[in-house]
């Protein structure tokens, strides 16, 4: 293939702009999923029960079968959704992974 010096600019160029576009429609959607997260952070623990059993409710799961999946007593559950302070950390942490919530840290 012989292109001139010509094409070869506007090849380029054309590159260049179709580059620049990706770039911003990759800095929009990251900007979107920064606002996505932030409206998602949990400042209070009864935030994250409350969280945690939208979250069975949408998956359809009754605390029964939750109590099966995670060895967690309905009791403790029931606590759990309620005020997450009054269980231990590992049984919030077992629960919200059978439920496929992931907690971070907020930083």
């Amino acid at each position: 293939m012989n292109y001139d010096n010509a094409d070869l600019v506007a090849k380029l160029h054309t590159m260049s702009e179709l580059l620049s576009d990706v770039k911003k429609a990759v800095a929009l959607r990251s900007q979107e999923s920064d606002l996505a997260l932030t409206e998602q952070v949990i400042t209070e623990s009864v935030q994250l029960g409350q969280q945690l059993n939208q979250r069975r409710k949408e998956l359809e799961i009754d605390l029964a079968t939750l109590e099966l999946q995670t060895g967690v007593s309905v009791s403790t559950l029931k606590r759990l959704f309620k005020d997450p302070d009054q269980v231990k950390f590992g049984t919030v942490l077992s629960v919200a992974d059978a439920l496929g919530v992931k907690l971070c840290a907020a930083v």
